[in-house]
């Protein structure tokens, strides 16, 4: 899926990433919302006002870094994503405005840690991981499709 050169990479940050995750979070959420006001009715509003929701989104970018060699470790938060996701009607259109997002928080936080390098690897691993939610999603949106077509039989 992703380089050993990116694994590599994107595992160094899991320390900074761990120091900074709500910051850059909290920025990445900042960005989209002013960026792509469509997608704000997708987002619970209160869990952005308390905190909630930039700090689990923290959480699951740290666990990612951290885990990103043994993606089998993030089989049941993957899964909880992207229950929420379908939920939440999110499409594939709206992937690269939450990496695009994503990136630039990490820009605006990090500095000059955020090296081109460290960039590339992000961007590498963030289009891995958005493929493995789309792939699932896309599962589960069949599934209740299919349900549908046997209830109108």
């Amino acid at each position: 899926m992703v380089s050993q050169q990116t694994i590599d990479i994107v595992k160094s940050t899991a320390p900074v990433l761990k120091k900074n995750g709500e910051q850059i979070t909290t920025r990445m959420y900042e960005i989209m919302f002013q960026n792509h006001p469509e997608v704000r009715e997708q987002f619970s509003m209160p869990a952005q006002a308390d905190g909630s929701q930039p700090a689990r989104l923290a959480t699951a970018v740290y666990s990612y870094a951290n885990q990103i060699d043994n993606l089998p470790a993030l089989k049941s938060m993957v899964e909880k994503i992207v229950r929420r996701h379908v939920q939440t009607h999110v499409t594939p259109e709206q992937y690269p405005i939450v990496g695009e997002s994503l990136l630039q928080a990490m820009k605006d936080v990090l500095g000059e840690a955020a090296t081109e390098e460290v960039m590339a690897a992000w961007c590498e691993a963030y289009q891995a991981l958005s493929e493995v939610f789309i792939h699932r999603e896309d599962e589960i949106y069949m599934g209740e499709e299919r349900k549908q077509q046997l209830v109108h039989l």
